[in-house]
Formats: C-alpha cells, sequence, structure tokens
C-alpha cells in the first residue's frame, strides 16, 4: 500500500485538483462546439459529450498511463479544429447529413480519433518522442498563431451562424467577457478565470437580454444523452467506405498535432516544475486515451500548459489532483444537463478569444518589437518571416499544408544558412610547419619556399549545402601550390555531395600540378568509411593522413627533395651539426672528445618522460621523436628531430626533468653532451663551454622566433 499524505499534502493535492478542473471545465466548453459545429444545433449537442467524454474518459487513462503526475489532458483547439474540418467535409455528404446518416458521420469522426491514437502508440513505441526537438521554432510558433487565429475565426460563425442575422447584443455579451475574464487572469492568477468568465458571461447575458429585442445570441444547449456507442448499430454502407482516404489523412494530422502539443506542454511544464518526463511513455499514454475516447465517440485528447500550470500552482504535485479534477468533470458531466442551457454560446466565445490571445507565440512578438526598435539580426528576420509563412498557410489552406511548408522553407533557409564558408584557417608553410625539427639549412629553405604548401582546415558539415562553396574556395587556394592539404579533423559530416566535391577538387587541382591530401582521416574512422563508400579518393597515391602534422612533413620531405636536399642515409659529420657551428678545429676535437656516442634500434627509448635531465644530445642518424607519454607507444607526437638538430637542451639548462618521451624511429645515432662534461669544458675552456652554449641558445632563439611567426599568422 501506498504511503499515506500528511493532511497538508492532501489539502494543496485537493486544491490542485479543484484549480485544474475549474480551468479545463472553462476550455472544455467552448472547444466542445467546435467539433460539430457544421450540423447546427444538433452539432453542439454532440460536440459537449464528445468533450466530457474525453475529459473524462481521456483523463482518468494519461493520468494512470501517461507517466505524468500533473497530466492536464483533455479535449484542446488544435485538434478539435482538424476533426471539425473533417465534419465539414463529412456533412457535404447528403447521405450523412441528417437522418440515420448523423450515427454514420459520428462513426467516422470516433473512428478518425480512435486511428489517431494507434498512430500515436506506434510513435510511443517506436521512440519518436524526441521528435519535438527536431521541430524548428519558427514553425512552432507560426503553427500557434496559425491556430490563434483560427479559434478567433472559429468563434465568429458559432456567434453569428450563416445566415443568421448579425446579433449585435451577442457581440458586445461576447466582448464584455472577453475583457472580464481577461482581467482576472492578469490581476488574479489564482483564479479559473476560463470557468469565471463562462459564469460572469452567463449572467450578464441574462441580465441584459430584456434589454434587446431579442436573445443576445443562441444557447449552448444539454448536451447529447448518454454515452457514445457509435459503432454499436451501424450498417455496412458504401458512403462510409468512400470517406476512408480523409479518415486515415485526418487521424494523421491529430495524431502528429497532438503528439506535438502534448510533448511542447510537457517540456514546459517540466523547465517549470524542475521535472523530467518520458516522452515515449507520454505518446502511448495520449495514444491508449485517444483509441478508448474514440471507441466511446469522445474528441481527442491532448495536454494543455494551461491546466497542467493551475494545478501545479494550486499545490498539486501527485497523481491524486489529477483524479480529483477528472472526479469533478464527471461530476459536471453529471449536472450538465440541467445547467448548460443557462449558458449562452456568446459566453463561450468571449473566453475562447481570451484562450487565443494566450495561443499567440511569445517569442516571434518578442523578434518583432525588437526589430522595429532597430535590434535586427538576419537569422531573426528570416524566423519572422516563416512564422508569418506558416501562420498564413495555416489560416488559409489547415494545418498540414501549414507545418509542411514550414518545415520546407525551414529547410531551404537551413541550406542557406549553412551555405557559407567552412574555412577555418588557412596557411603556408612560411607560418606552419609539422612537428619535425630540421637543421638550419634545410629549414631555412622550408621557410623560403614555404608558399608553395597551403594548408586549409575547415570545419563544420561538407553536404550539399556547402560542398560547392568549399569545392570553388579550395580550389583558388591551390592556385600555384605545390601541395593542398586540407584538414578534415573538425568536420562533423561528410555526405555523397561533399565527398564527390572532394574528389572533384583533387582531379581538378593535380591536373594543374599540386599534390592533394587529406589530414585528420584515420583508416576506419567515419570519414574514411564515407570517402570509400561513395568511390572518393580511392587511388594508388597516398591520399590522407591521420593528422596535419603528418601530411605536413610528408609534403616538406618533398620539397626539400625538390629543392635537391634530399634525406642524408649516410651519418652526418659532428662538423656539420648546430652544436659545432664556428668553432675552430682544435675546439671541435675537445668538445667531440666530451661526447659519448649511443646507438639506436627503432623504437628504442632514448629517455623517458620525468627522467632526470642531466644531458644534451646531438642527432647524427635517423630520426628522434618526442611523445607526450611515458611509453612512447600510445602519446601523442611532439615533435621529431632530422639528422643535425640538438635537442633535450631544456632539461639541461634548466635541471628539472624530461617533459616527454624520446624514442627512435628508425636506426638512429645520437651524441650526448652530459651535464659533468659540460662542467669540465667550463672549468679546462671556459671560451669553448661560452661557444657552446652560445649554439644551444641560437638554436633556441630561432625555434622561438619561428613560433611567434605562426602565432601572429593564426590571429
Amino acid at each position: 500500500m501506498g504511503r499515506a499524505l500528511p493532511l497538508g499534502e492532501t489539502k494543496s493535492e485537493i486544491r490542485g485538483g479543484l484549480a485544474s478542473a475549474a480551468v479545463g471545465l472553462g476550455i472544455l466548453l467552448p472547444v466542445g462546439l467546435l467539433p460539430f459545429a457544421a450540423l447546427g444545433a444538433e452539432g453542439a449537442a454532440l460536440g459537449i459529450r464528445a468533450a466530457f467524454i474525453a475529459a473524462v474518459i481521456g483523463g482518468v487513462i494519461i493520468t494512470l498511463v501517461g507517466g505524468s503526475a500533473v497530466s492536464g489532458s483533455g479535449p484542446r483547439t488544435a485538434t478539435a479544429l482538424v476533426l471539425a474540418g473533417f465534419v465539414a467535409g463529412l456533412s457535404a455528404d447528403p447521405a450523412l447529413r441528417s437522418g440515420a446518416g448523423i450515427g454514420w458521420l459520428v462513426a467516422l469522426a470516433s473512428a478518425c480519433v480512435a486511428v489517431s491514437g494507434l498512430l500515436q502508440i506506434a510513435f510511443g513505441a517506436a521512440r519518436l518522442g524526441s521528435i519535438v526537438s527536431y521541430v524548428p521554432l519558427p514553425v512552432i510558433a507560426g503553427w500557434m498563431d496559425g491556430v490563434a487565429i483560427l479559434i478567433i475565426v472559429a468563434q465568429f460563425h458559432i456567434l453569428f451562424p450563416p445566415g443568421s442575422p448579425l446579433s449585435i447584443s451577442a457581440a458586445v455579451v461576447a466582448s464584455v467577457t472577453a475583457l472580464a475574464a481577461w482581467l482576472v487572469a492578469r490581476r488574479m492568477p489564482r483564479v479559473p478565470w476560463a470557468l469565471f468568465g463562462i459564469v460572469f458571461g452567463s449572467m450578464l447575458y441574462w441580465i441584459v437580454a430584456p434589454l434587446f429585442a431579442g436573445p443576445p445570441g443562441a444557447l449552448v444547449g444539454a448536451p447529447a444523452p448518454g454515452l457514445a456507442l457509435p459503432f454499436a448499430d451501424l450498417d455496412d454502407v458504401p458512403a462510409l467506405r468512400a470517406h476512408i482516404p480523409q479518415l486515415l489523412a485526418t487521424a494523421l494530422i491529430i495524431a502528429v498535432i497532438g503528439s506535438l502539443e502534448s510533448l511542447l506542454s510537457a517540456a514546459a511544464m517540466d523547465s517549470r516544475a524542475m521535472t523530467r518526463h518520458s516522452p515515449n511513455r507520454l505518446l502511448i499514454g495520449q495514444g491508449i486515451a485517444n483509441l478508448a475516447v474514440g471507441l466511446l465517440g469522445g474528441m481527442p485528447v491532448s495536454s494543455s500548459i494551461a491546466v497542467q500550470l493551475a494545478m501545479y500552482r494550486a499545490g498539486g504535485r501527485r497523481t491524486l489532483a489529477s483524479l480529483i479534477s477528472v472526479l469533478l468533470l464527471f461530476a459536471a458531466m453529471a449536472a450538465a444537463p440541467g445547467v448548460l442551457p443557462l449558458v449562452p454560446i456568446a459566453a463561450t466565445a468571449g473566453v475562447m478569444l481570451i484562450v487565443s490571445l494566450g495561443i499567440f507565440d511569445q517569442w516571434s512578438g518578442t523578434v518583432w518589437r525588437r526589430a522595429r526598435s532597430g535590434t535586427r539580426d538576419r537569422d531573426a528576420v528570416w524566423g519572422l518571416a516563416t512564422v508569418a509563412i506558416v501562420c498564413a498557410m495555416t489560416v488559409a489552406f489547415g494545418f498540414v499544408l501549414g507545418i509542411a511548408v514550414g518545415i520546407g522553407v525551414s529547410i531551404v533557409l537551413f541550406v542557406a544558412a549553412q551555405n557559407r564558408s567552412l574555412l577555418r584557417t588557412v596557411a603556408t608553410g612560411e607560418t606552419r610547419t609539422s612537428r619535425r625539427i630540421y637543421r638550419d639549412e634545410e629549414a631555412a629553405a622550408l621557410r623560403e619556399h614555404g608558399a608553395s604548401v597551403r594548408i586549409a582546415e575547415i570545419e563544420g558539415a561538407v553536404f550539399f549545402g556547402t560542398a560547392h562553396k568549399l569545392e570553388r574556395e579550395l580550389e583558388a587556394i591551390a592556385d600555384g601550390a605545390r601541395w593542398l592539404i586540407v584538414d578534415v579533423h573538425r568536420v562533423t559530416n561528410i555526405d555523397a555531395s561533399g565527398t564527390q566535391a572532394l574528389e572533384r577538387l583533387a582531379a581538378r587541382v593535380r591536373a594543374n600540378g599540386t599534390r592533394f591530401v587529406l589530414a585528420g582521416i584515420v583508416p576506419g574512422d567515419k570519414h574514411a568509411r564515407a570517402l570509400h563508400a561513395h568511390g572518393a579518393l580511392v587511388t594508388q597515391h597516398q591520399t590522407s593522413f591521420a593528422d596535419v602534422d603528418r601530411a605536413l612533413e610528408h609534403a616538406e620531405r618533398d620539397v626539400l627533395d625538390s629543392l635537391g636536399m634530399p634525406r642524408a642515409d649516410h651519418e652526418l659529420p659532428l662538423a656539420e651539426v648546430a652544436l659545432f657551428e664556428d668553432l675552430t678545429d682544435e675546439q671541435r676535437a675537445r668538445l667531440e672528445a666530451r661526447l659519448e656516442r649511443r646507438e639506436l634500434a627503432p623504437e628504442e627509448i632514448l629517455f623517458r618522460r620525468g627522467e632526470p635531465g642531466d644531458r644534451v644530445f646531438v642527432l647524427v642518424k635517423g630520426s628522434v621523436t618526442m611523445m607526450s607519454e611515458g611509453d612512447g607507444k600510445q602519446g601523442r607526437r611532439l615533435a621529431s628531430f632530422a639528422p643535425g638538430v640538438v635537442f633535450g637542451e631544456a632539461a639541461m639548462l634548466d635541471g628539472g626533468g624530461r617533459t616527454a618521451t624520446g624514442v627512435a624511429d628508425e636506426p638512429s645515432a645520437v651524441y650526448m653532451l652530459t651535464r659533468e662534461a659540460m662542467e669540465i669544458l667550463r672549468k679546462e675552456d671556459s671560451t669553448l663551454a661560452l661557444a657552446v652554449l652560445r649554439n644551444i641558445a641560437r638554436q633556441l632563439s630561432a625555434r622561438l622566433r619561428f613560433a611567434n611567426r605562426t602565432i601572429d599568422a593564426l590571429r
């Protein structure tokens, strides 16, 4: 058994249920007039009964299985308008207009609601509950504005039926009722303004009725008696089958709109109450409710943020409040035959006018006011244009075309917005190099001819909306270059259009003598799979590298080869390394005598991260790479050294530990000058020691200067 609630919490739940029922009843009555409005007075009776069935039966089911204690579900305007359009189409069929045909018409409308419930169950089972997050805000805003306008238009049709004389008195009652309800909603938010409006409007009607020649409009009238069983005594007639296509289309619209409205309401409630709902369970609960309600002749059910907020603000937090609300609505249903004949349609129309004002989207209004004040943004302007288009299409052609056009416009605007430059940075080999450190003459040559290597870093999605512009921009960058390296490690996606654009680009620049490679392609990753799946850049030549560093090193090696500075496959004499620069023969001999030689096999570790930095190294053969991790195998490459380069000097000079792990890339040879040997040189020949330190400092200075140029170029 569940834990009994404390008295204080029980009172809060009762208050929440009372508030929810009051607001729900105030919305239920005018909404109930919408679905069967095309049938006149008989349609009002059928609609009120369908609304009560939806509120009571649907409310119980959603409260128990919908996954949200503060449910606030019942008949809602948007879905009622869609169903009204379907019924209006059915009423044009003479076989369904009167007599037994009315029963068939109600059965078709009920079947439409039931099918929409089945579709919502399928939506939830397919885990489409997060679909609301993919609907653009301007589309939702335009749809809400369109619904609000349709509500206003519907009230005029209900208040002033076609063919009837215009009733000034009915317009006065509706207007004063709307004003009174609006004032209560603004000044007394705890009062159920919708129910107040109906009560106030009803009293006003009976007070002013004697003052006019005729009554101020018609009365709501009693709901149709009993519980509807629309499928009990129907014969199989061709007229029913003829409307099945329209039934299925309308059911789909109701399912989509009802699901969207419920999910938006639940999301808004979560943000205010700091709760979290299960969107898929909510859809399944809504679907079961609509299936049951449809089988019993009710109208569609969905959630309402207005009803939910009324319950929450009054203290309702649990299922008990929702059940109390349903119980009170059931009591109102039982009392309806004696009470509703006293309620004027003008009062319900006035309440619905205020309901429509609350439906108008606030975001678009805020953006419009800011735009008028001079605070304008291109995206905001296009968003307002989308709102206007969706609103106009919804009012003129209905919900489906309005939403479809809105999503189409949003896609076009999205593609237009994405058709921007994907270029993040553009650099050349003059200011950006690989992490391989070359000897001075090689580094100088690479800087001198660095313009022949172009590096373009791109970010975003390379898809049909951006591929052609990117293709043109990269082709312009490649003009006159020896190498074009395109860094794609920040690219989120490459679609078929993107892969083919890269393929065409590679073919064109290669025809002009430029070598093209992609950087940031790891074998087996999503970009590599996309390229290979579409047959792009699949050649006998290497066209991709794991990162831009390796791609740059590959291009640099090619540039050096083209300048007649091929990589030495022999050991470099000590006299040619930077440490021996500007030394006399005697000084070179003394320095060489203090050096220790070490041979390294491939992948052999020269030193590990954290070890004492007690020596400086001179590479004369092979290649040594600094890795970020201690084992030297899984780390990131920090720098690679070519023959003739001095390294390890920073730890030697400041006495700190090694900050990286040195690993041989291939058979290599190094000479080492230890701190002890340097101290001996200082004591024996201070001039030589000073010259050695000067050569070390010169290399450090050259690297720092180049680093500064690179930073300036990136800025």
